[in-house]
């Protein structure tokens, strides 16, 4: 069955069957604040991390699928029926309603028609600002005058994923909200600046701050109490769950439509204030459509491909650039599969990452670089999951211990041993380190210098080249073989549900000396003539 298509003009994918049997999900924001959201506006908005500073609740794993998320619902107040616009929650059949999902760079565009109503709500954060914007239009397609409410629904976490699932001894003390001027504040109790907001660009004829008043006790997003009274109960609480409620009441002429933008964001209510202002004007958010663009056209025209297979100029010119860029900004940890529930780098995901946008995204390239070098250990293997936090120097101190706030782990903890190793790891980074190089002509990233984990935590912070890291990564491999010469498995090989245990990994020599061939580029133009003639030699025996 097919449920969309790729429209490469827009390059946008367009799902028109939106009763999909798993999540499509895109990614918004390039910057701090980052949403995964799929194709019926379930998801979660995170700022900086999605582990430790999740700004809206979500139950991964759940039936029904990926809720809760960003909703905006539409009541006709006479018929006193409703709809979602992007179709859940509230699901209305889909033979009697038609809606749609456009995932597009960095944006997301919902769209439906039901009874009369033609509706789209975009989804957008803008460069430099923390704000997620839900640009809603409504028009009225019919010949009568509609009488009708608009309500936004998100439910606030309690930034930390842990805190959020497991802990509600805590959780149910730990956060407050309140109402005022057309703005929802959500209070962090236990965080300095712990805040978040939400917001619109019309003055709201009614709010809700607390999930239980507007769900009810026993409803659902599909079927809120809230919706049901029609208007809503100006809850607020210290304490409890927090949601982000507000209705706005309209009349729409036969063929009139009508626009309004919501605002989800990190800050306080002065800074709720300012977004307000500022987003109140749509001049300023079609520009944020328009800065979108421009920049993600600045990156794929940095490599686009003509050839007589339409599926493969698809994948190379949009998507694959996408996917890419994606992985190096956040990683792989927030997704709906990773849900956020931990943190850092794995070593060798981010590896293969930054060896593939060199050419449209090289400063990001180089800082997962320079984060991967300084988590090596000077025995020349890489730490599999680790923070580059750990190993950047600490500048002013916190007011109060939070157990909100990122943790602080033991140094000794840091640094696994061998026998938590994956044999290919640092392997990766050879590779990275040569693409990047090769792609920008930086020849003098080579000489840079950088510590070693293990040293650093230590306090004894040797130094040494990113070509004597290189060097160090080969050399641990030459080392770790087996019986047959070929190099051990050691925790695992790529594979990670296959742990051999200092087994032979032929796909580790191979990779091995994939990655002595770029080393000995990168030596002969450096002019480092004993070491390619080494590892020049040594490649010889691995391919032996």
């Amino acid at each position: 069955m097919q449920y969309g298509y790729f429209d490469n003009e827009k390059r946008e994918y367009v799902i028109d069957n939106v009763a999909l049997p798993c999540s499509w999900t895109n990614y918004l924001g390039v910057e701090d604040m980052a949403a995964v959201i799929n194709h019926t506006a379930g998801g979660y908005l995170f700022y900086k991390t999605p582990e430790y500073h999740r700004i809206i609740r979500f139950r991964g794993n759940g039936v029904p699928m990926d809720r809760p998320g960003f909703y905006v619902y539409i009541r006709d107040n006479e018929k006193k029926d409703y709809h979602s616009i992007s179709w859940q929650p509230v699901a209305k059949d889909l033979s009697k309603a038609s809606y749609r999902c456009r995932h597009g760079l960095s944006y997301t565009v919902y769209e439906s028609e039901y009874d009369g109503l033609a509706s789209s709500q975009t989804m957008v954060i803008p460069r430099g600002e923390n704000v997620l914007l839900w640009d809603v239009k409504v028009k009225n397609t019919t010949d009568a005058v509609r009488d009708l409410s608009l309500f936004t629904y998100m439910e606030f976490s309690f930034h930390h994923i842990m805190i959020d699932n497991q802990n509600f001894q805590m959780s149910l003390y730990c956060a407050g909200s309140s109402y005022e001027d057309g703005i929802i504040e959500e209070d962090l109790f236990y965080e300095e600046k712990g805040y978040q907001y939400l917001t619109a660009s019309f003055t709201p004829d009614g709010y809700d701050c607390v999930r239980d008043k507007f769900l009810g006790v026993y409803g659902t997003e599909d079927h809120p109490a809230g919706l049901d009274r029609a208007v809503l109960s100006g809850s607020t609480e210290l304490g409890g769950n927090h949601c982000g409620s507000l209705q706005k009441n309209f009349k729409l002429q036969p063929g009139e439509e009508a626009r309004f933008v919501i605002m989800l964001g990190e800050g306080n209510r002065e800074e709720g204030r300012r977004i307000r202002v500022k987003y109140s004007d749509l001049k300023r958010v079609d520009a944020v459509y328009t800065d979108l663009a421009a920049y993600w056209k600045q990156k794929y025209d940095a490599l686009q491909i003509k050839t007589p297979n339409e599926g493969m100029n698809t994948l190379i010119n949009t998507w694959t650039l996408y996917q890419s860029e994606i992985n190096v900004m956040f990683s792989r940890f927030a997704s709906f599969i990773e849900v956020g529930g931990r943190v850092g780098l794995g070593y060798r995901d981010t590896a293969q990452d930054a060896m593939t946008i060199p050419h449209s995204n090289p400063d990001k390239c180089r800082e997962r670089i320079e984060q991967l070098l300084k988590g090596l250990t000077t025995t020349g293997y890489g730490l599999h999951l680790f923070s580059p936090e750990w190993f950047e120097e600490k500048t002013g101190e916190k007011p109060f211990q939070s157990p909100t706030v990122i943790p602080e782990p033991d140094k000794q903890s840091m640094i696994h041993g061998i026998k938590d190793a994956c044999s290919d790891d640092a392997l990766w980074l050879v590779g990275a380190v040569v693409e990047y190089i090769k792609e920008t002509g930086d020849l003098n990233f080579a000489r840079k210098e950088f510590t070693y984990a293990d040293t650093y935590v230590l306090g004894n912070k040797v130094t040494e080249s990113v070509y004597e890291h290189l060097k160090r990564i080969l050399d641990f491999s030459a080392e770790q073989v087996g019986d047959d010469g070929i190099c051990k498995g050691l925790r695992a090989d790529w594979n990670d549900c296959l742990n051999l245990g200092g087994g032979e990994s032929a796909m580790v020599s191979f990779l091995h000396y994939w990655a002595l061939q770029h080393f000995i580029t990168l030596a002969e133009i450096l002019g480092e003539r004993e070491d390619a003639k080494h590892y020049h030699q040594l490649a010889n025996k691995v391919k032996a």
